[in-house]
């Protein structure tokens, strides 16, 4: 089978024949397109959406996702720190690609539609790839087929399709559709939730041979599922299933049933942009590191920014967690500390009382930026305060207690934390130890640095404030 270099190559050699879809290929790619997010991912030309596959195998952290306008591939992308991305374009190609001939359709199904990915070694591994060693199992909907395997066993340098697709949810269209797969360690099984009639469970020991569980009327698309230590307390854990829209329930699972807690359906993040977030498995990050990582698509089919050589991009990688707030159970989102690799230019405020009209920030420009201010409400006679960042604003309303037209309220100290991801065409905000998320795509003034103020409408007293210009990660 081809490698994917020499796909590459073939596609590289009719460029003058192709649309403009076949550009992800060219050698010149700088990322520096007006609006393109100079710290978001975004894949090197075309349309991306839904994030795929996201597994640690051989040194590197893997992100598979869906590329192309017209007809859905797998697009393959890898880091060595969950920062700095490099597209490797597509890996997984369907038998309804729009590539050219010379493009190995080497995956089953018409278009690879939403799924997940795990690492597998040993039996497993052998069953699906012929081989005892490690390997990365891609598990996808493939439509006109039903759910379907890809492996790769050397670090994902090759994919190949399992000739025993599909392997579950056999269909003639696209559902059920978009499996999740994870490791349950109490039954030693393997668990699959796919979108049917809300969320569907399997289970396996091999990853082909699956037996229905249980089912749950809960649920939209692109099912995640994974567990958390409540308040930190791991003799407390609780198990999260979400769906593509961010909505989620708190509950157990002992393997086969998904019991809710009994609270109401909660949404994990605010704002219009956010759909089909995937985490990486539990247990399944290098070393010691027991985060929950998190990453999605950073749009909900709302229209993008007039990008046309890329669409679309991922949300900057977050850690989830699991917190009592308000007698609520609600999962929180915080960016992950490494993205202090990309500080340079930082500027750090405060403690101070701030008068109407003061712009601390004065001279401050910054197409991306990491903004954290905590301020102290109940002190500030201003009733109206926050942030003007070019032709945007981020601005808290005391009395009304909203931030981007969602309740936040003051915590026990009366204070507000905001933090801000700023970059050329992305906002991402965060506040209340991560409950609030929020989410946009957004047209920044694209003809030069953007200007940042503080602003409001009174006298504010400021806790602290830290700006960090960042780097861009290409």
């Amino acid at each position: 089978m081809k490698t994917r270099y020499a796909i590459a190559s073939a596609i590289i050699s009719l460029l003058a024949l192709c649309e403009p879809l076949f550009a992800q290929y060219t050698p010149d790619e700088d990322y520096r397109e007006t609006f393109r997010g100079q710290f978001h991912f975004s894949p090197k030309s075309g349309w991306m959406n839904d994030i795929n596959g996201l597994v640690y195998q051989g040194g590197k952290y893997h992100m598979i996702y869906q590329w192309g306008l017209n007809v859905r591939h797998g697009g393959y992308a890898t880091s060595t720190d969950l920062i700095h991305w490099t597209d490797r374009g597509v890996a997984l190609i369907p038998q309804g690609s729009d590539l050219p001939a010379d493009a190995v359709r080497n995956v089953s199904g018409y278009h690879v539609f939403s799924g997940s990915a795990a690492v597998v070694s040993g039996k497993t591994a052998k069953v699906i790839t012929g081989s005892t060693k490690e390997a990365i199992v891609a598990v996808y909907t493939g439509t006109s087929a039903g759910t379907c395997l890809a492996w790769s066993n050397d670090c994902g340098e090759t994919w190949h399709d399992f000739p025993g697709n599909p392997v579950a949810n056999p269909t003639d269209g696209a559902d059920p559709r978009d499996p999740c797969v994870f490791f349950h360690k109490p039954t030693g099984k393997w668990i699959l939730a796919v979108y049917e009639n809300g969320t569907t469970f399997y289970a396996s020991e091999d990853l082909v041979h699956w037996e229905f569980q249980s089912n749950i009327g809960f649920g939209f698309e692109c099912p995640d599922m994974f567990e958390l230590p409540l308040d930190g307390n791991r003799k407390n854990m609780k198990w999260v299933l979400m769906d593509a829209n961010g909505s989620y329930l708190v509950g157990d699972f002992d393997g086969r049933t998904f019991t809710p807690s009994g609270q109401e359906t909660m949404v994990m993040t605010l704002g219009p942009d956010f759909y089909a977030a995937q985490t990486f498995p539990t247990g399944g990050l290098p070393g010691k590191d027991d985060r929950k990582i998190q990453i999605g698509w950073m749009d909900h089919w709302n229209g993008g920014l007039g990008a046309t050589k890329w669409m679309r991009n991922a949300t900057f990688p977050v850690s989830l967690g699991l917190v009592t707030y308000e007698g609520k159970m609600r999962l929180t989102r915080t960016p992950i500390d490494e993205i202090s690799l990309l500080y340079k230019n930082s500027r750090i405020f405060g403690p101070e009382t701030v008068p109407a009209g003061k712009n601390i920030l004065e001279g401050t420009f910054s197409k991306t930026f990491e903004l954290v201010a905590e301020f102290d409400v109940a002190g500030s006679e201003a009733d109206s305060f926050g942030f003007q960042i070019a032709n945007k604003k981020v601005v808290y309303h005391k009395k009304s207690e909203v931030l981007l037209d969602e309740t936040l309220r003051p915590d026990a100290d009366g204070h507000i934390k905001v933090r801000i991801l700023l970059d050329w065409g992305q906002l991402e905000v965060f506040a209340a130890g991560g409950v609030f998320s929020y989410s946009e795509q957004f047209a920044f003034s694209p003809d030069g640095p953007g200007a940042v103020s503080l602003i409001s409408n009174g006298e504010v007293k400021l806790c602290s404030l830290e700006f960090h210009e960042l780097d861009r990660i290409w």
